[in-house]
């Protein structure tokens, strides 16, 4: 499987019939809990682009639209949030154990 691409389209193991989303989206959810544990929110932090990524699917999954862009740098973002989008996108679940 190419680099970057965490699953491919006959292999995902979630429902991609109706899924409102694009691919990237659930790409990049996919990478994000690939991270495990607390490394969900380091991993973001230390890449700009994949948070900025994810801060406009978490819009997009809250139905918030934005007409402006705005730094990300010190946007902060939650567990709770990556357990959202990842119900919203990929209809799972998130247990995480601390």
């Amino acid at each position: 499987m190419p680099a970057g691409i965490p699953f491919q389209w006959n292999t995902a193991n979630f429902q991609w019939n109706n899924n409102s989303y694009a691919w990237d989206d659930c790409a990049l959810i996919t990478e994000i809990l690939q991270q495990g544990g607390g490394g969900f929110v380091d991993y973001l932090n230390q890449k700009p682009e994949k948070k900025k990524q994810f801060i406009k699917l978490l819009c997009k999954v809250q139905g918030k639209e934005y007409t402006k862009n705005i730094e990300i740098h010190k946007t902060k973002i939650f567990i709770s949030d990556i357990k959202l989008v990842a119900k919203e996108v990929l209809g799972i679940d998130v247990k995480i154990n601390k």
